[in-house]
């Protein structure tokens, strides 16, 4: 599932720290963030997809990135 602001409701988020930070990407950057039902997003993992989305949109080439998501959410693989 696309992560977008209407839909947040339906993510699994560590804390209410790690929700604002995702909110925060899909409102202020271009990133496109994909959900996994199951999966926990942790403030670690927020963090990490926070910086990269705006390191991202900084870089010159907007070209199309992607965030492993074995890299931000552990355990990612076995649940999938």
């Amino acid at each position: 599932m696309k992560i977008t602001k209407n839909n947040l409701n339906e993510v699994v988020f560590e804390n209410e720290d790690a929700r604002m930070l995702i909110e925060d990407v899909v409102t202020h950057t271009s990133a496109s963030l994909y959900y996994y039902h199951g999966l926990e997003i942790t403030v670690q993992a927020a963090l990490g997809i926070w910086n990269r989305a705006y390191q991202a949109d900084g870089e010159e080439s907007k070209s199309y990135y992607k965030i492993p998501l074995a890299d931000c959410c552990p355990g990612a693989v076995a649940a999938c």
